[in-house]
């Protein structure tokens, strides 16, 4: 069936299109498509090789660089001096990723139950599973040979005295800006001069107010260093805030 729509088109013309593929079919749809990329590339250089990469398939396709925003997630932990954003951003980390967790969390490699497993010792010296049954059976493995990568994983355990919780920790609790608000202000300024990425989806640790120290300490920084907006225009919509066009 065809019909028509009975509301009127708004403001923006049509939706931010926002896309979070991080495959070659991803990115390739992602120059043709979108305009925004939630990306978890938010690592200085592993940053500026996924901008480089995308930005470079744009032309193309007739897409001038401006036209696709890449936004990655960021945490952030501040603190007065470095020293107090490193202590603050272990406890946060030891919050989030509790023993139970950190079981869960190698069990979807491992493809077993690992509940017998200390969570502040070493990782297993078995091989996943690589049938499709056990704990993770209706998942999908997100790594094409976890034999390989548990491997890497026991070697980066040994070689850095990590437990299996501190391991956990390192992947899926790592903060991106841990230190003063100058510090993470002057590394967000970073990403964004160098093409690491166009800016970030600030994600805070907590809710509803994870977000208020980073508004209160590090916002002021960059517009210091006039780099971000002291204002916003009356009436803008998203698509005119991100600078896309219509």
């Amino acid at each position: 069936m065809k019909g028509f729509g009975t509301l009127p088109r708004s403001p923006q013309g049509h939706p931010v299109i926002v896309q979070a593929g991080d495959s070659a079919d991803g990115r390739d749809f992602a120059s043709a498509n979108a305009e925004v990329i939630f990306s978890l590339h938010s690592e200085f250089e592993d940053g500026q090789r996924f901008f480089r990469d995308v930005k470079g398939r744009l032309p193309a396709v007739g897409r001038h660089p401006d036209s696709l925003k890449i936004l990655p997630a960021a945490t952030f932990i501040l603190g007065d001096t470095a020293a107090e954003a490193r202590e603050r951003s272990r406890e946060v980390a030891l919050l989030q990723v509790s023993p139970q967790t950190a079981i869960s969390f190698l069990e979807q490699l491992w493809g077993t139950d690992l509940g017998g497993y200390d969570p502040d010792g070493p990782l297993p010296e078995t091989d996943p599973v690589l049938a499709d049954e056990g704990v993770t059976r209706g998942r999908v493995r997100h790594v094409a040979d976890p034999v390989a990568v548990a491997k890497s994983w026991r070697g980066l355990a040994e070689a850095e005295g990590l437990s299996i919780r501190d391991l956990v920790i390192r992947f899926a609790a790592k903060h991106t800006f841990v230190g003063t608000p100058v510090h993470v202000a002057e590394q967000i300024n970073r990403h964004v001069q160098e093409e690491a990425s166009d800016g970030f989806v600030i994600v805070g640790h907590t809710n509803p107010t994870g977000l208020d120290e980073f508004v209160d300490r590090v916002i002021p920084e960059l517009q210091e260093r006039g780099v971000y907006r002291t204002e916003y225009e009356a009436g803008a919509t998203l698509r005119e805030t991100l600078g896309l066009t219509q």
